[in-house]
């Protein structure tokens, strides 16, 4: 069987190459497809993203395949699937039209991603979903339906290449928080800024990883806090497991986000807190579903809880369970796939 698995930015995302990964291991002919890259001078965001799709979709459509293993943001990639009526897996790693309705607050926006979004699980062949929550809030499509957290490959541990810590003299008393991801509204980065006031004259520091919308506010965050915030900016995914290694403390943070919405969000679908795990690394996180696996902050009082870590008013607990790829996923992913063959997953 020849598999393509499809992703808008497949090389960024290690869903996608972890599904790939899995699947190539055990015998299956898989493609890895990502949209094109496109070079011009237009600014206008909603223009770009219009030029980018419809490439992409020109590119996927000439791709042949008896099965393609799509993920779900966004989902107008993968409408000419449907037309030209192709099996395919629908990857639900997020809620989109809810993250669209976020990000933008345009009701017209959020009505066209939730239709797409609902004619993207209607005509799947199965519906995969990182989160439990995501699975009953699929389960009205009367499809082949599948939990997959989006938890990180074991061998991540071993991908630390240096001491950050020594390199950049930083003292082991010193507690470091760390925030990885993309700077957005989505993902709270707005929050850091209590963060960073939390620590200010404590013997800790806020350190930033990513870029995105939001960094003229961190850049401006760094040189209000120069002595709390240290931001590196984008680095090459290969350095992440040294910043997580160097740190004490990782922090995902989220604004108050409506219920149920928040629900969707937890340790089985934000890559970065089962990362923070792996390593052994307690988690602080806000406006997201409570867990055992991290503490749940209120988003108005994280600048309290980080200054009570790390002024050692607080301790966080650790739960002692592997959550890998290799051990809660991979079975899943040929599960999922066998099911397809068998004509039981149809």
């Amino acid at each position: 069987m020849r598999i393509i698995v499809a992703s808008l930015e497949a090389s960024k995302h290690p869903r996608a190459l972890k599904i790939a990964k899995t699947l190539l291991k055990h015998g299956y002919e898989v493609d890895i497809w990502e949209a094109p890259k496109i070079f011009t001078r237009i600014k206008h965001r909603l223009v770009r993203a219009f030029l980018r799709y419809s490439l992409a979709m020109i590119s996927l459509c000439v791709k042949r395949a008896d099965l393609y293993w799509v993920e779900n943001v966004p989902d107008v990639l993968f409408i000419p699937l449907i037309f030209l009526r192709k099996k395919y897996i629908y990857d639900r790693r997020s809620p989109w039209s809810f993250q669209v309705l976020y990000e933008t607050g345009s009701r017209f926006l959020h009505f066209l991603s939730k239709l797409l979004e609902m004619l993207s699980m209607r005509y799947s062949v199965s519906i995969v979903c990182v989160s439990r929550a995501l699975a009953l809030d699929s389960e009205r499509f009367q499809k082949p339906l599948y939990v997959i957290p989006n938890y990180p490959e074991a061998s991540f541990r071993g991908l630390v290449k240096d001491d950050l810590r020594k390199r950049l003299a930083v003292p082991r008393k010193r507690k470091i928080f760390l925030y990885i991801g993309k700077l957005s509204k989505i993902e709270g980065t707005r929050l850091l800024e209590e963060v960073a006031k939390g620590l200010t004259g404590c013997e800790a520091q806020l350190w930033i990883v990513g870029d995105g919308p939001e960094r003229e506010f961190v850049k401006e965050l760094e040189r209000r806090y120069s002595s709390t915030v240290r931001w590196f900016g984008w680095v090459p995914r290969s350095m992440i497991p040294s910043f997580i290694a160097a740190c004490d403390v990782g922090i995902v943070p989220r604004e108050d986000i409506p219920y149920p919405y928040r629900l969707f969000y937890s340790h089985e679908g934000i890559h970065k807190i089962g990362e923070y795990l792996l390593f052994g690394k307690p988690v602080i996180a806000s406006g997201i579903a409570p867990s055992k696996y991290y503490f749940l902050s209120d988003p108005k009082q994280l600048g309290e809880t980080v200054r009570m870590i790390a002024e050692g008013r607080l301790r966080l607990n650790m739960v002692d369970e592997e959550l890998s790829w290799e051990n809660k996923c991979e079975q899943m992913v040929l599960k999922v796939v066998k099911d397809i063959e068998s004509g039981e997953g149809l």
